[in-house]
């Protein structure tokens, strides 16, 4: 079993990396066959997104940025668990988290990490922005097996916060034994209705024609996909039906397809 542990601090060796080696101690002793690797994003080749869209449009690898972009999300999908952790800083992630965010930003168009287990680690020095942070290491995850967030207070040391201490104690113990457990299930996530209404967004507004001519990366993603992103079974089949069409007749209502309305006019 395989897990990676993206590692966003420009400080190698802090509080976070403290917390992730408590993790990582703890999953050996649950199972000490585990693969356990760490990525340090300070060590790697990521250039600063530009903000170009051709990932989101044309395709991940359209992107005109070459390094370890595609080293990375090899990692990822080799690895049964993944944890993404980061310090807060000033009420969220440091650059390096945030430029790998932007950088596998599509996968929120088009998720891929379906057979993943993630847990988002976030330190943070006093309470403040540690909840804003977690949710910024949440957005590679989209369509994941399970997500668990672990936000761990680090106070300087002549500070102490017995209370908050002891219950991210208790929390980490949770998280782990639940990290361990998801890994162990081959069992992909089951869709809900907010589920269902995600992935019906991106179906119907990536038919759309004007969209499709824009975004032809999406469109293929999701010309052969009905319900949902994998096959699902039972009533959430019905479930599924139901929320695309519910998207269908959404969209239709609020967004207006320019080329089929120029294609009308002419």
């Amino acid at each position: 079993m395989k897990v990676l542990a993206i590692m966003g601090s420009p400080r190698k060796k802090g509080n976070t990396y403290k917390v992730v080696e408590r993790i990582r101690n703890d999953l050996l002793k649950l199972d000490s066959s585990i693969d356990f690797e760490y990525l340090f994003l300070a060590d790697c080749d990521l250039k600063m997104c530009r903000g170009c869209f051709a990932c989101f449009a044309r395709g991940e690898d359209k992107c005109p940025l070459k390094d370890d972009r595609g080293i990375i999300y090899e990692k990822m999908t080799q690895a049964e668990g993944i944890i993404i952790a980061a310090p807060t800083y000033a009420m969220g992630v440091p650059a390096l988290m945030k430029n790998f965010i932007d950088r596998f930003a599509y996968t929120q168009h088009r998720p891929c990490f379906f057979d993943q287990t993630f847990l988002t680690v976030s330190t943070v020095g006093g309470i403040m922005g540690v909840k804003q942070a977690l949710n910024q290491l949440t957005q590679p995850a989209s369509g994941a097996k399970k997500l668990m967030k672990l936000g761990v207070p680090a106070p300087p040391e002549s500070i102490s916060m017995p209370m908050l201490e002891n219950k991210a104690a208790r929390k980490h113990k949770k998280s782990v034994k639940a990290f361990y457990s998801s890994m162990n299930n081959e069992k992909r996530h089951k869709p809900g209705v907010v589920d269902f209404i995600y992935f019906g967004s991106f179906k119907i507004m990536s038919g759309l024609g004007s969209y499709k001519k824009e975004c032809p990366a999406d469109y293929e993603y999701y010309k052969n996909k009905d319900i949902y992103f994998y096959p699902t079974a039972g009533m959430r089949v019905l479930l599924g039906k139901a929320m695309v069409g519910i998207m269908k007749l959404s969209f239709g209502l609020i967004a207006k397809d320019k080329a089929s309305v120029k294609k009308s006019a002419a």
